[in-house]
């Protein structure tokens, strides 16, 4: 039997807590500990005295690949599945994306495929490669890589925008091998992505299975996206509940200051100290790599090279219709002289989460990134009114949405999205074989590592769970 501190309270803590639950039959003891007063991280939804939902974070999740399988399943494992609000892709939310360049909304062609999980568009015809080769074997940037294949202008159009939506990040300081490994790795098979992508070797079969009735529902009704009534923090909040009932101790204004690993793996709050078998950081690697108080310099080093992206976001909701046409949302080029990252047009997509008995129009304007302090400065000290004024300026110029908003909400969600910077895998090779070499009892979760999206988290922190029990069923 082993006794587990996760440390970090929101989608990717709460998850390993609710794996590690699955198996008392090996874990006797599981304590969650979370530096603020609330649990759930980024995932914040709002429901409104009129009844409409409003999300301050994540919106909805995908349904391809391993990771939209898994999360499906604990869904449905956690009875959520009368709340899900699915989207199909006939739906013009899910097929509708537009870039705003020159002054105007672009759609993208029907002729993108969207491949997963990256959430790129390549496209499948009509669009002539470039094929510019490359002798070095090692990173490179999202940017230099999609210029040699695809070109400059495609790059800077249609790449660039939808790495600052997913990542809110810059494609030229952003690593091609973390982001995007299946792509690169389909041109170092085949010299192309598309051959790469159509003949190279199939993949592998995981050992993570999913059973489940929603999932088969899912995929029959093909299903591109979800959400769920009440928002994506009922997800978290099913979580928390799951938790506690499961005899899960949850923390909550318990700061981690500092980890000992030693014969006794001193976890170290401000007020106590817990010993435990292992730990699970969920946190930022920011702030795991400070817990180290000057030990395990290899792994503190590697924790704080990459920076976090800071993203503000300015929920609003008009009367009407309001939306030039329906769709997903836009994103907007860097090299566009615009203040935004893009919008979500919340209604379009799920009309559910509007207030009832009402016609509204509901979205959601991103801004910030990489550029948020050189664009409104310390996330600390910036008024929020100022990005409200932003937002409901651009919408006019982009939108013509001339109107006041019956409601708004801004939200600043600071360092919440790490950037993969060149060398992001090497360095998170070099911290796993430490942590083997070494034999610590630590397990690293969260977006900082292996994808940033829910999903994502999701499924990395079942498979840390997943290894740490096999460790233990061995010994």
């Amino acid at each position: 039997m082993t006794s587990v501190a996760v440390i970090g309270g929101g989608i990717s803590g709460l998850s390993a807590a609710y794996y590690l639950s699955k198996a008392p039959h090996l874990v006797n003891k599981v304590v969650l500990l979370e530096g603020s007063s609330r649990l759930g991280g980024w995932l914040q939804s709002t429901r409104t005295e009129e009844g409409a939902i409003f999300e301050h974070g994540p919106r909805s999740l995908r349904v391809a690949g391993e990771p939209g399988a898994n999360i499906l399943g604990m869904a449905d494992d956690l009875g959520l599945t009368d709340q899900i609000l699915p989207v199909l892709p006939s739906h013009e939310g899910a097929k509708n994306r537009f870039i705003y360049a020159g002054g105007k909304l672009h759609k993208l062609p029907s002729n993108f495929r969207w491949v997963s999980p990256t959430n790129i568009p390549v496209p499948v015809c009509g669009h002539r490669h470039v094929c510019e080769g490359r002798e070095e074997e090692g990173d490179e940037s999202v940017h230099s890589f999609f210029c040699r294949r695809l070109g400059k202008q495609f790059t800077d159009n249609a790449i660039d925008p939808m790495v600052r939506g997913i990542y809110g990040g810059d494609c030229r300081q952003l690593s091609v091998q973390a982001l995007f490994p299946s792509i690169q790795q389909a041109e170092r098979r085949k010299g192309s992505i598309t051959r790469g992508l159509l003949f190279g070797p199939k993949k592998k079969e995981s050992p993570l299975k999913v059973d489940s009735e929603l999932l088969k529902k899912a995929r029959q009704e093909r299903w591109a996206l979800w959400s769920l009534k009440d928002g994506l923090e009922a997800l978290s909040n099913s979580l928390q509940e799951y938790l506690m009932k499961s005899g899960v101790e949850l923390l909550t204004d318990r700061r981690v200051e500092t980890l000992e690993f030693d014969t006794t793996n001193q976890v170290n709050t401000l007020d106590e100290q817990l010993q435990v078998n292992h730990v699970i950081s969920a946190v930022p690697s920011q702030c795991l790599s400070q817990m180290f108080a000057g030990n395990h310099p290899i792994l503190s080093e590697n924790l704080s090279v990459n920076p976090s992206a800071t993203i503000g976001l300015v929920n609003l909701e008009f009367s009407g219709s309001v939306l030039p046409s329906e769709g997903f949302g836009y994103l907007v080029p860097s090299g566009q002289p615009e203040r935004i990252l893009g919008a979500v047009f919340d209604s379009s997509i799920f009309p559910q989460h509007n207030r009832p008995n009402s016609a509204t129009t509901r979205l959601t304007v991103m801004m910030g990134g990489t550029w948020f302090c050189e664009q409104f400065g310390d996330p600390n000290e910036v008024d929020t009114s100022l990005l409200l004024d932003v937002a409901l300026e651009t919408m006019s110029r982009h939108l013509n949405i001339t109107s006041s908003p019956l409601r708004s909400f801004t939200t600043i969600q600071k360092d919440c999205i790490p950037q993969y910077t060149l060398g992001h895998t090497d360095r998170l090779e070099q911290m796993e074989s430490y942590i083997a070499e070494k034999r610590l009892p630590l397990s690293l979760v969260g977006c900082s590592y292996r994808g940033v999206g829910v999903n994502d988290c999701v499924l990395d922190a079942r498979k840390a769970v997943t290894n740490l029990l096999k460790t233990h069923e061995r010994d």
